[in-house]
């Protein structure tokens, strides 16, 4: 059974984020991509520390230390670093 057709507007960074993702060949790694993006996402749309963040982001998991959302922007810091250099 085909795949439905989805109809949906998007930006030009949300169409080359697509298209990156549609261009990457099957495999374990393609998978582990989106795995990891979702993540990404997920905790950027619920971030998990108390009080306001030094990037100004309203938090709101008391559990969590403002060190654990340093460290996901410290890769995520060094994932661009590594992308720009080629």
């Amino acid at each position: 059974m085909p795949e439905p057709t989805l109809s949906a507007v998007l930006n030009p960074d949300e169409w080359r984020l697509i298209e990156s993702l549609r261009g990457l060949p099957e495999s374990p790694l393609r998978s582990r991509i989106f795995q990891v993006l979702d993540g990404i996402l997920f905790f950027v749309a619920n971030p998990r520390c108390q009080g306001m963040g030094v990037e100004g982001f309203p938090c709101g998991e008391p559990a969590s230390t403002c060190e654990e959302c340093h460290q996901i922007w410290d890769l995520l810091d060094t994932i661009s670093d590594r992308v720009k250099q080629g």
